[in-house]
């Protein structure tokens, strides 16, 4: 049975740097699917990527690998593009996926770019990849068949409306999943109603949106699915545990989902359970872990650094995590349409609902008043009024003269920007908006519509309530005081002698606050007292329900800083690092430790730091007071929308960059092309010339080649003429044929003749040989029977006996039997004799011997003729064997059958045997006769045959030649009209290739146009963002260059110089001698008659011409400071603090409901200090608490006495001193220290 194949679905894996190693792991996953099941195509719904601006080089391999082997384990892979993919918004042609080179490897590997209709393994297919506009994939849907349509199946990259985006908001306290987060757009599922169904990337969570008609969720038919992300790529997949991939039977739609064994790669924890090591190892390796519960800092550093140990991955930042829909969270996946409508569905439950947040900014009151009556009023800037004023005296370029209406306008909206509630942030605002001068514009400004800065846009009242001190500077243990119990509303000055503690108070507020000292040197733990060396802490509570504590070498906190409302510790204001959480304190409290000493602290050194520092730290300031911190904010928001517009202008030169790239490529194409075909057409003409030329020569050649067949053809006829030899050869062979069987008989005949004559000779030899031997033979016989004669006379010796004995075993048979035995006798005859004479010794002995001599001699010849006679006998009788054996040798020797010898000893007689030689000899001469005229005429034969076997190869030859030439001619011909109509093929497809690459030339031509105008307008616009950039800029610029802050400040001023003479009137009006003290623009303020001085100018009447300080904020020349005595100089330093004061009190984000002076104005004389006390009581209409630290006696005095002469409150005096336990205060006659509490001094 055939398994059916079907199509792997996945998308949105996002390759990136972060956790690449996951990514990689997971993309072998998919790619080994294929392997496990019959998958004839790939389909990846989009996302390979996750950044469309730049990709690592790991990166890319990575993915080019993963692809690789999914494009080598499947016939077919379809990528379709999805907005990551992207390389420029809007431009749907450049893909990042350029970098992989993914063109090359079609048609097994396809990029789907365009919206399209296809037709996959027999099943019909719209592919949609990411647009911007899903109204143009709905459009390609209506327009489809509806009959096609139900069986077609879509592969997208879609934002659906009530699509699930995060499937679990986590509770960062449980850590428990809650409800799902559901995208807010325009797009929905109904659309997609008309195909069979439809499986899309974009959204991580893997899901089936069913038609409305079908809640049940049984018929899957019109539904979308995302296949979701493959493994968990954020934390906004936490316990989205189900990722993978899809399995799809093309024929039946039904679908098999696999599970990725490699999903899970964020888990949470419990904190108590990581602290208490209750924690699975397994559950947390090579993973990111968010941690959860109630945490503190201490907690939450400690869980996180047992869980890096335990090794975890990483762990989540100490932040909560925040619900609902968020779209800076989103990024790239929320489009521009669904934005704008979720803005307006908000707007629209804004103005329904109202805004139920309670408004922490309270109303200022009037900032301003004459100091006479305690009232300042400032005011409000009017900063339309300033927008177009600043606009219309500048001379600007031609580029920017005639925009002037849309410079105002920017600058208007750039304010109104920082001025609105917070869901009109500049991130959701584009720089079009900015431009937009209908009032369609959700920024539109009507024209009466004035922008203000009278208010900051939070204000943060520092109203003290209590401060706890602890092992801080003089204060050993802890010293606790209540402002309402232990200082009076109004005055307090802290007196006592030098390092008695006057200044901890004032110290501990700062330090608790900002993390510094007022005096300088201290290094950050000189803080801690000496005594304790640890432990130092300083805890503020302010009446709006604030308390910010601060520690330092602290057991438990270490050198933190916590800042609690109503007793709940408020842990955004904890960053990383001490920088950041003192950044977000000073943004809580609306000023910094510079700003704060200038203008709520006056010490010796703080109100001259205003008048040393440089311009730029002075306009800081100037600006901070006028509450011109809108300014900042105002110039971040033209540098994001200028950033706006560089990144679009960039993106749009680098299109037109890379548009006019491909038409220079494309013209380049053309002239190639051109080229190329004037080549080809060259080629065609020359091999038509050519294959003419060469036909000519071939029909000439085939001309020769027939004459001279027609001639070999004729010749080869006349040899077949000539008569035929075969028959006289034939005979002659049968002559020839019985001269041989004749010449072979008597050959045979002859053989036996020899064979026969030869046996006669051998017989005549051996019978004469044997004849001889007989003689021989008879006349040995005689002489033996003469030696055997006379042994019979001879005397036998002893010693013959024993040699008897052994010829007798020889035998007796024969003469030589005979003799032996005669010998035997004789010799045991001689020995009987002797051994009877033995007696005569030497006689008989000689005797004896010459017997003994004579006998050997004699049977030695009888031995030697007996032996003879033997070898003659043997002789004969081999002989007589010879003979018998004659026709057996000859037969063997001659090779003729020995029957045949035999025949021929019995019928050939000898006279026949000597004539066969003869006869032979004539049969061999007839043969060889025969032979030679044979061998004539067969050499006669085969030279005729040879000629006509030559001239018919000849024949043959030249017609092979003539059908190889013929044949030969035929090839080239068709290979000639073959490079012809490859040729012309070439010429064909050149021709319409430069048809179309001169087509695109032109589309290419009009984009260039159409990108040149549009890089022209976002150039235009940048000149507006620039222009404002540089009127916003705090750097330090030439004084002839007109800055808006310069513009503003400029206006403003006159503000700060009236309060300055106003209170300047106040430091001088009770010294009688100060008509003749001052001079130039002081002496103005004292021209009046009488002793006393005029009053201070009215709120209504305009500023006069005098100023203290001039437009580069400097001291006016007219004044002559720097001629000025001490104490002079002094009242100046003073009063321009205590404007700074009324100025930031009225305008700044931060409003002190206190003032801290540290001896400031000591020095002074009797007038001077009663003229700043004076100062000081008007201040305490405003203020709740001024605090002054003094040495001088006539100045407690002067105080003491003035609050019982007037009438007036006056001054509490709390006293500081040195304690048992550190420094301890005296209030009232009550010892405020840390050793016991409160105590009667």
């Amino acid at each position: 049975m055939k398994v059916k194949s079907r199509w792997l679905l996945a998308s949105d894996l996002h390759f990136k740097l972060h956790d690449l190693d996951r990514v990689a792991r997971t993309a072998d996953w998919i790619a080994s699917i294929p392997h496990q099941y019959n998958v004839s195509r790939a389909i990846i719904c989009g996302d390979l990527f996750t950044t469309r601006t730049s990709q690592p080089t790991n990166v890319l391999a990575a993915c080019y690998r993963f692809l690789d082997k999914l494009g080598s384990a499947v016939p077919h892979m379809d990528i379709i593009l999805g907005n990551h993919d992207l390389a420029y918004r809007r431009d749907y042609t450049t893909s990042a996926l350029e970098a992989l080179a993914i063109a090359r490897l079609a048609p097994f590997v396809t990029l789907h770019t365009e919206i399209g209709f296809h037709k996959w393994d027999g099943r019909d297919v719209l592919v949609m990849p990411f647009r911007e506009d899903q109204g143009e994939i709905i459009k390609h849907i209506r327009d489809l068949d509806p009959n096609i349509a139900e069986k077609t199946v879509g592969f997208a990259h879609l934002a659906i409306n009530r699509a699930i985006t995060q499937k679990h908001i986590i509770n960062p306290e449980t850590g428990m999943a809650g409800l799902p987060n559901r995208y807010p757009g325009l797009t929905s599922a109904g659309e997609f109603a008309p195909l069979a169904r439809t499986f899309t990337g974009h959204f991580h969570s893997h899901q089936t949106i069913f038609q409305a008609t079908n809640q049940n969720g049984q018929d899957p038919r019109g539904s979308i699915t995302y296949i979701g992300a493959p493994l968990q790529l954020t934390w906004a997949d936490l316990f989205d545990t189900r990722k993978g991939a899809i399995l799809l039977d093309p024929e039946t739609l039904d679908v098999e989902f696999l599970d990725n064994p490699h999903a899970v790669g964020y888990t949470c924890v419990e904190a108590q359970e990581v602290l208490a090591g209750r924690i699975d190892i397994d559950q947390i390796r090579d993973k990111h872990v968010m941690v959860t519960g109630k945490l503190s800092m201490y907690k939450y550093i400690s869980a996180r650094d047992r869980l890096v140990k335990l090794g975890a991955r990483s762990v989540r930042d100490w932040k909560h995590v925040v619900s609902g829909f968020s779209q800076s969270g989103l990024g790239k996946t929320m489009l521009p349409a669904d934005i704008q409508n979720r803005r307006n569905r908000e707007e629209e439950v804004s103005e329904a609902v109202g805004n139920t947040l309670p408004n922490l900014t309270s109303p200022l009151t009037a900032a301003s008043s004459e100091l006479a009556t305690g009232k300042v009023e400032l005011k409000p800037i009017d900063l339309t009024g300033l927008i177009e004023e600043y606009v219309s005296s500048l001379d600007l370029e031609s580029t920017l003269d005639d925009r002037r209406d849309i410079l105002s306008l920017v600058g208007k909206r750039l304010f109104n920007l920082r001025n609105s509630s917070s869901d009109k942030v500049d991130y959701d605002v584009k720089y079009k908006d900015m431009l937009d001068p209908s009032p369609q514009s959700a920024l539109f400004i009507p024209a009466n519509d004035a922008l203000q800065t009278s208010k900051a846009e939070t204000i943060f009242v520092a109203d003290p309530v209590s401060i706890e001190i602890t092992n801080f500077l003089g204060v050993q243990g802890t010293l606790s005081l209540d402002f309402k119990q232990h200082f009076q509303p109004g005055i307090n000055l802290i007196v006592g002698h030098n390092g008695a503690g006057k200044s901890t108070i004032i110290e501990a507020i700062v330090w608790c606050q900002f993390g510094q000292c007022i005096r300088g040197g201290l290094g950050v733990n000189d803080v801690v007292n000496d005594v304790a060396k640890k432990n130092c802490n300083v805890r503020l509570t302010f009446a709006n329900g604030y308390t910010i504590s601060r520690f330092r070498k602290h057991a438990e906190f270490r050198n933190g800083v916590i800042v609690e409302k109503d007793g709940v510790i408020q842990s955004q204001f904890e960053g990383p690092d001490a920088k950041s959480t003192q950044a977000s304190i000073d943004s809580l409290l609306g000023v910094d430790f510079d700003t704060f000493i200038r203008i709520v602290l006056l010490g010796n050194e703080s109100a001259p730091s205003f008048l040393n520092s440089n311009p730029l730290q002075k306009r800081q300031l100037i600006e901070l007071v006028l509450g011109l911190e809108v300014l900042d904010g105002c110039a971040e928001t033209c540098n994001s929308m200028l950033n706006q517009v560089e990144e679009e202008l960039g993106g749009m030169q680098s299109q037109l960059g890379g548009v006019t790239h491909k038409a220079e490529l494309l013209t380049s194409r053309v002239g190639q092309i051109n080229q190329t075909l004037k080549l080809l057409q060259q080629e065609v003409a020359s091999l038509a010339k050519e294959m003419e030329g060469k036909k000519l020569k071939h029909e000439a050649i085939m001309n020769q080649k027939e004459l001279v067949g027609k001639k070999l053809r004729e010749s080869l006829e006349a040899e077949k003429l000539l008569p035929d030899l075969k028959p006289k050869l034939l005979s002659l062979r049968s002559d020839i044929s019985s001269a041989q069987n004749e010449v072979d008989r008597l050959d045979v005949l002859a053989r036996l003749a020899q064979a026969r004559s030869f046996i006669d000779r051998e017989r005549v030899i051996i019978e004469q040989e044997v004849i001889t031997t007989n003689t021989q033979l008879h006349h040995h016989q005689d002489d033996l029977q003469r030696l055997i004669e006379e042994n019979s006379v001879l005397d036998i010796p002893s010693s013959s006996i024993d040699e008897h004995k052994d010829i007798k075993r020889d035998g007796n048979s024969g003469a030589q039997g005979f003799i032996l035995n005669v010998t035997l006798a004789f010799r045991k005859f001689w020995t009987s004799i002797l051994n009877i004479v033995s007696p005569r010794a030497r006689e008989i002995a000689l005797r004896a011997m010459e017997a003994r001599r004579r006998w050997d001699e004699h049977t030695k010849a009888v031995i030697t003729l007996t032996n003879r006679i033997t070898h003659m006998q043997d002789r004969i009788a081999s002989m007589m064997d010879n003979i018998a054996s004659l026709p057996s040798n000859v037969a063997s020797q001659t090779g003729i059958n020995e029957g045949d010898v035999h025949l021929a000893l019995r019928k050939l007689t000898a006279q026949e045997a000597l004539k066969v030689p003869r006869q032979l000899t004539l049969a061999i001469d007839e043969l060889r006769t025969l032979s030679n005229r044979h061998t004539q005429l067969q050499l006669e034969h085969e030279t005729r045959e040879k000629k006509r076997l030559r001239k018919q190869r000849d024949v043959e030859e030249h017609e092979k030649q003539t059908e190889s030439i013929r044949k030969s001619w035929t090839e080239s011909f068709n290979k000639y009209h073959l490079s012809l109509a490859r040729k012309e093929q070439e010429i064909t497809t050149h021709k319409e290739l430069l048809e179309s690459e001169v087509e695109s030339l032109a589309k290419y031509s009009h984009q260039i146009v159409d990108l040149r105008k549009e890089v022209a307008s976002i150039d235009s616009n940048r000149e507006i963002f620039a222009f404002w950039q540089s009127a916003l800029t705090r750097r330090q610029v030439s004084a002839s260059r007109h800055t808006f802050r310069r513009h503003v400040i400029g206006r403003h001023l006159g503000e700060l110089n009236k309060l300055l003479g106003q209170i300047l009137m106040v430091m001088y009006q009770d010294a009688h001698y100060a008509r003749h003290m001052t001079s130039g623009a002081l002496k103005t303020l004292f021209e009046d008659d009488g002793e006393t001085p005029s009053p201070p100018p009215s709120n209504n009447e305009e500023e006069g011409s005098t100023s203290v300080l001039e437009p580069s904020l400097s001291m006016a020349s007219t004044l002559g400071y720097s001629k000025k005595s001490g104490g002079e100089r002094k009242r100046v330093d003073l009063a321009l603090f205590f404007a700074l004061f009324v100025m930031s009190e009225a305008r700044s984000a931060h409003r002190a409901r206190y003032m801290l002076v540290d001896e400031a104005f000591d020095g002074l004389d009797a007038a001077g200090q009663a003229a700043v006390l004076k100062l000081c009581h008007w201040m305490t209409g405003r203020l709740a608490y001024v605090f002054v630290i003094t040495h001088s006696r006539s100045f407690i005095t002067l105080a003491e006495d003035e609050g019982g002469a007037e009438g007036e409150v006056g001054a509490s005096v709390v006293m500081a001193k040195a304690g048992e336990k550190g420094t301890e205060f005296v209030v009232n006659g009550v010892c405020v220290s840390s050793a016991a509490g409160e105590r009667e001094d």
